[in-house]
């Protein structure tokens, strides 16, 4: 069946899952590109109806063809994720059961499932991680548009190479925020160890944690996050949901388009014994909900704050009661967590450049040094901090929400994620503005530390100047009178080459000077400078005199 999987006919739009032909020997569809099994889709989706039906989307949307290059030494293995299901009923309390699934139960509940699509159950299934098989078997039950999954597989935030792949938002018309959408965030970690300042990218993803740049000495990361919504109603007050998340960090590894010397492979792995233990920055990012009564603090288990799979179900398990019985009937309040948690880890970033930017401003009131690593982190926190804020913008797109800043008259409730994100985007065009400034007076004064450091060869270069001056005509001097017989050292006539010698470096000195006065501002020979400026006594002709002091309105003389 491989054979004929890159020759799909589609007879009608029903049919794009399974329709697998070929006609007169001609293909409709695209060539295949290398994979697994050399056919399109099979880089994301293990054989089946599903990867037929990437097959034949990937005409309309050639992104779907292609994995991203830079997993290319690290590509996506069948069994690397985990689904997890939180299932309640479509009437009474919104209470979670929690169901873990290996491959095999997955598989033998879709299976049971697939008989009663238009159930009234509230589902929500969290996918952690990429793998084939998952992807076919959560894509296939739901035939889900395979953009979910592939816009989450790309890795590219900011290249100098125009890569083949792209991690673009549709057009704004084609955005269904109460359907499907993605969202980028990161996430603060704090690693056992500290880093060198080299790229660095998670070991499972592919995406990038960068480092602290004014702090090297620092063990904090900025992890790379992104996680998906999608959701269906099935009818009868039912709906499904699934959400598509990153792991936590295990293992790092360093930028794959960089060979270290003595190594034949590109790509270099950090920490093989997996040994690199990481945890939430400062304890993880403050909470969202309510305050709750003394009576509630001491009760139930803490946040976990270890991924974004096991906070969901933190909140989805003990705090579903939060969401009014009303807003449960639509699927879209099940992203409500999900939205507040991304908002948290950007607001726990914020806070962190925010205290970051001073110990900078510092520099600029003491000793001035090391300008051009301070300058390079100014730098590195600035185009961050644009990145930042652009993934904001697509949130807020993606989202349906406004760009327009938060209203600071309207009450706010704990729900409201539109003015969290509102928020978000104001500060870090804050911080954007901020750290452009700041590295504006940091030039500046880079330029006065230049500019005092060539006063200094000047000087420098100015005493070298006089001591050639004195140098020069002994040595003249010494070479005229040849110094032999009567004119040598302990001679009798030795006296007349000081005399000469001194005579020579004194008329040397006066010449000199009266060359660097004679010069103008304008750099051009003037005796006429020379006389009237630096030698008051000279009396020459066209010497100005006294100075005569010109009628004024105030000062001149008295009308008569």
């Amino acid at each position: 069946m491989a054979e004929n999987i890159g020759s799909v006919e589609l007879s009608s739009l029903s049919q794009i899952g399974t329709a697998s032909a070929t006609t007169n020997g001609k293909s409709s569809a695209p060539s295949p590109t290398a994979g697994s099994d050399n056919v399109v889709g099979s880089w994301l989706c293990a054989d089946g109806e599903y990867q037929r039906y990437i097959t034949a989307l990937s005409s309309s949307n050639p992104s779907l063809a292609k994995p991203d290059p830079n997993n290319k030494k690290n590509p996506l293995r069948n069994g690397n994720a985990l689904v997890v299901l939180l299932d309640a009923p479509a009437t009474g309390p919104t209470r979670f059961e929690k169901t873990e699934f290996t491959q095999s139960l997955l598989r033998a509940h879709f299976e049971e499932a697939s008989h009663n699509l238009k159930h009234d159950r509230r589902r929500i299934y969290l996918m952690e991680g990429l793998a084939p098989d998952y992807v076919s078997m959560v894509g296939g039950h739901f035939f889900m548009d395979p953009t979910f999954f592939q816009r989450h597989e790309r890795t590219c935030v900011w290249s100098d190479k125009f890569t083949p792949v792209s991690d673009a938002l549709p057009l704004p018309s084609s955005l269904e925020p109460d359907t499907s959408f993605h969202l980028q965030y990161c996430e603060l970690r704090e690693f056992n160890m500290r880093l060198e300042t080299v790229p660095y990218f998670c070991n499972r993803t592919g995406r990038h944690v960068g480092l602290t740049a004014p702090r090297p000495d620092s063990t904090t990361g900025i992890v790379r996050r992104k996680v998906g919504w999608w959701s269906q109603e099935t009818g009868n007050g039912g709906w499904d949901v699934v959400i598509l998340c990153d792991p936590r960090i295990d293992r790092l590894r360093g930028n794959p388009r960089v060979k270290l010397e003595g190594e034949s492979e590109p790509s270099l792995i950090i920490d093989p014994d997996n040994n690199l233990e990481n945890g939430p920055f400062q304890g993880g990012y403050i909470d969202f909900l309510p305050t709750v009564t003394r009576d509630l603090a001491n009760t139930g288990r803490p946040h976990p704050h270890d991924s974004m799979l096991r906070d969901l179900i933190y909140y989805f398990e003990k705090s579903s009661h939060l969401i009014t019985e009303e807003a449960w009937k639509t699927p879209s309040s099940s992203a409500l967590f999900l939205k507040k948690i991304v908002a948290a880890h950007y607001h726990q970033l914020v806070d962190y450049i925010k205290v970051m930017l001073p110990s900078l401003e510092l520099k600029l009131t003491t000793a001035w040094i090391e300008e051009q690593d301070h300058w390079r982190y100014l730098q590195t926190i600035s185009r961050r901090c644009g990145n930042y804020r652009d993934d904001i913008e697509d949130t807020l797109f993606s989202l349906g929400y406004s760009l327009e800043p938060p209203s600071k008259v309207r009450a706010g409730k704990w729900e409201d994620c539109e003015r969290d994100f509102q928020y978000l985007y104001f500060r870090l065009k804050l911080l954007k503005e901020r750290t452009d400034s700041l590295m504006q007076a940091m030039t500046g004064l880079a330029s006065i530390a230049g500019n005092r450091q060539n006063l200094e060869e000047a000087k420098r270069v100015q005493r070298l100047t006089g001591l050639a001056l004195f140098f020069v005509p002994l040595a003249y001097t010494s070479s005229l009178f040849s110094m032999q017989d009567n004119y040598a050292p302990n001679k009798g006539k030795f006296w007349v080459y000081w005399v000469s010698a001194i005579g020579v470096v004194l008329v040397t000195f006066i010449l000199a000077m009266v060359a660097d006065r004679a010069l103008d501002d304008t750099a051009r020979w003037s005796w006429k400078h020379v006389s009237d400026k630096h030698l008051p006594f000279w009396k020459g002709k066209g010497s100005p005199g006294k100075v005569k002091r010109k009628t004024t309105g105030i000062h001149g003389p008295a009308r008569r």
